[in-house]
């Protein structure tokens, strides 16, 4: 009530037209008293761009043109028709979407990068890891991130949340992984996969 009566007692702003030409015509006559000196602007000069290589992409670039594991997926799906090979894939990009994700934010929590490794954990123990063809190239990458990030959540098991950052190789070596899964595997997101 209160509010409706202050609004009824408020003065209704009055429209004015020409104001703005009005202003600025009064300011435009000011202009004309400066000196020509006063108005003058320096120009500057153009700048030509010149781009400048980025040493992080030329590296993800190098890793992605080494199309050996690209190969050897494709040969675990399309020649074998491999199932196992397409349960684990699924997952795995899910995985490494999730920890360039933490990669980047400003803080991760603990319980979150805990819920990963135990993702990790579960495919590894999974029957269809364990009947995974020989070709397949991404076991090793699966084993050494798992094994990470282990060490990483017992380190940091008292802290609520940290700064999760990856080294340089490591990224790279996600990025490709996540480029060449993506030739293959839809994204799925975490909560609806099954990692047992």
């Amino acid at each position: 009530m209160a509010y409706m009566v202050r609004k009824a007692t408020r003065p209704k702003p009055i429209a004015v037209v020409g104001e703005f030409s009005e202003n600025m015509s009064a300011f435009n006559e000011g202009q004309n008293h400066l000196s020509k000196q006063e108005r003058k602007i320096a120009p500057q000069a153009e700048q030509k761009y010149e781009p400048h290589e980025s040493r992080i992409l030329n590296l993800i670039h190098e890793r992605i043109n080494d199309d050996r594991k690209l190969l050897a997926l494709n040969t675990c799906l399309n020649t074998h028709e491999d199932i196992h090979s397409y349960w684990v894939g699924i997952r795995l990009r899910c995985l490494a979407e999730c920890l360039l994700l933490f990669s980047e934010a400003k803080f991760t929590r603990i319980s979150d990068l805990m819920e990963l490794c135990n993702a990790f954990t579960q495919v590894r123990k999974s029957i269809h890891y364990q009947n995974l063809p020989d070709v397949f190239p991404y076991r090793s990458i699966i084993e050494d991130i798992n094994h990470k990030l282990k060490s990483l959540c017992i380190k940091a098991q008292k802290s609520e949340q940290i700064k999760f950052r990856m080294k340089e190789q490591d990224k790279i070596e996600l990025i490709a992984v996540r480029y060449e899964l993506a030739q293959f595997f839809r994204k799925e997101k975490f909560s609806q996969l099954n990692f047992e």
